[in-house]
């Protein structure tokens, strides 16, 4: 949990504010998970802290959900053509990945149990970036990866808005496969 906070308080996720009177408090709650090893022995204990997103209103909180998803055929199709040229495949795990994205809708949560500043009924957060549990998030991640991958002058596949793609002289091609925040290079 405490790795988790940190993670959220480096990346400036919100400000604590008193409670507006005119708006609506989104839930928020910790997840706890086990991840385990290849031999099943525990390899450490995760705690992700989460908006209760289920509680947005289309239109209050969010205008836009949809973010693409890649099909698993360019998965496939990458892999196959990686195997066929030789090419190497490097994979890259973002690990606060929505906690890097600005959001534009004006959100607040209740603070995280365990970490509440001051009075916990009187103060609240208001979102400054994105948040795990929120409708827009996945959203405001992909647009800003595709920003991001874009300026760096990759092409956008027209099979599959995940797929990326570029060509520099006298180098091979290089392909980038966003699978939410997976990526294969």
């Amino acid at each position: 949990m405490v790795g988790e906070h940190n993670s959220i308080m480096v990346n400036d996720v919100w400000e604590v504010v008193p409670r507006p009177q005119d708006r609506s408090v989104v839930g928020s709650r910790w997840i706890y998970k086990i991840k385990y090893a290849a031999d099943v022995s525990v390899e450490k204990y995760k705690a992700r802290f989460v908006a209760k997103g289920y509680a947005q209103k289309e239109g209050i909180y969010y205008e836009e959900t949809f973010a693409p998803v890649a099909k698993y055929t360019s998965i496939r199709t990458v892999i196959s053509l990686a195997a066929q040229m030789g090419w190497e495949i490097h994979q890259m795990d973002v690990k606060t990945a929505l906690l890097n994205k600005v959001i534009e809708e004006e959100v607040y949560i209740k603070q995280p149990e365990g970490f509440e500043t001051h009075e916990k009924k009187s103060l609240v957060c208001k979102l400054k970036k994105a948040l795990y549990g929120l409708k827009q998030g996945p959203r405001a991640w992909y647009s800003q990866i595709d920003g991001y991958l874009q300026k760096m002058e990759c092409v956008k596949s027209d099979a599959d808005p995940n797929l990326y793609y570029l060509v520099v002289e006298n180098e091979p091609l290089i392909l980038v496969l966003y699978v939410n925040d997976l990526f294969l290079t």
